[in-house]
């Protein structure tokens, strides 16, 4: 038996990286998943490995940005499941740009993108979840919504401080209806976005962070499956990172 047996999750940007890992560790736990992305390609590939690991699944093509879209999702999966009892928001996209490059267009997409679009699919669990009494709910932040990530442009910092702002808000307000929300924290993950931003060799990276070895997007499927359980069942409104100690370490300006 899985501790997920009998549920339906939903998780979105599911098509790789964190999101693809995380559909495919709560599937292999028993869940039904509902495998959200853009891409038809990626979110294909993914339920394959949810299959792969002995677990079910569907593909929700669609964007997470579009008007009403995460409403209707969250409706199609009630009519077809009778419910929806976990819930991954983890669509966010940054790239490098200085804060004085950033256009208006380019900061209010950034914000919807990474901010709007995990309010939305908090705002759709919570009122599918309420009426039932139960749910877990867990929002992908950031490090870079803790501090300031050089080159990293500003609107993914600042949006992946409102997540751990709005997890709060929503744990808050959910929690007399028996619905947890959390967020989870990576810190740098070895996924094919972040080796798109600094290449592919991660060794002295690596060396710099306390465990001394990268973040795996397994790493954070761990974290988001221990919350969506009943392990966690006393657990909300918070915001864990998960990042090899690299949160614990203090910059300090070389004085040499």
């Amino acid at each position: 038996m899985g501790r997920f047996d009998g549920r339906v999750a939903v998780v979105t940007g599911a098509g790789s990286g964190i999101g693809r890992a995380s559909a495919v560790r709560l599937g292999a736990d028993g869940a039904h998943v509902v495998v959200n992305d853009l891409s038809a390609e990626g979110a294909g590939e993914t339920l394959a490995e949810v299959a792969a690991a002995g677990g079910t699944g569907e593909v929700a093509v669609g964007d997470v940005l579009g008007e009403g879209y995460l409403d209707e999702l969250f409706d199609k999966v009630v009519a077809a499941h009778g419910q929806v009892d976990i819930v991954h928001n983890n669509v966010g996209f940054g790239r490098r740009c200085a804060l004085v490059d950033v256009t208006d267009e380019a900061w209010a997409r950034g914000i919807d993108g990474n901010l709007g679009a995990t309010f939305r699919g908090v705002r759709a669990a919570l009122r599918v979840m309420a009426p039932r009494g139960r749910g877990a709910v867990i929002n992908t932040s950031s490090l870079a919504g803790l501090a300031k990530v050089p080159g990293v442009t500003p609107y993914y910092g600042v949006a992946k401080a409102g997540v751990v702002q709005l997890t709060r808000e929503a744990a808050v307000e959910a929690g007399a209806f028996g619905v947890r929300v959390n967020a989870v924290v990576p810190g740098s993950v070895r996924t094919p976005s972040l080796e798109a931003f600094f290449g592919t060799d991660f060794d002295a990276y690596v060396e710099q962070l306390p465990l001394r070895r990268m973040v795996e997007p397994g790493d954070i499927a761990n974290l988001v499956a221990f919350l969506a359980s009943d392990d966690a069942a006393a657990i909300t409104g918070v915001a864990i990172p998960v990042d090899c100690g690299q949160s614990a370490v203090l910059y300090q300006p070389s004085v040499g």
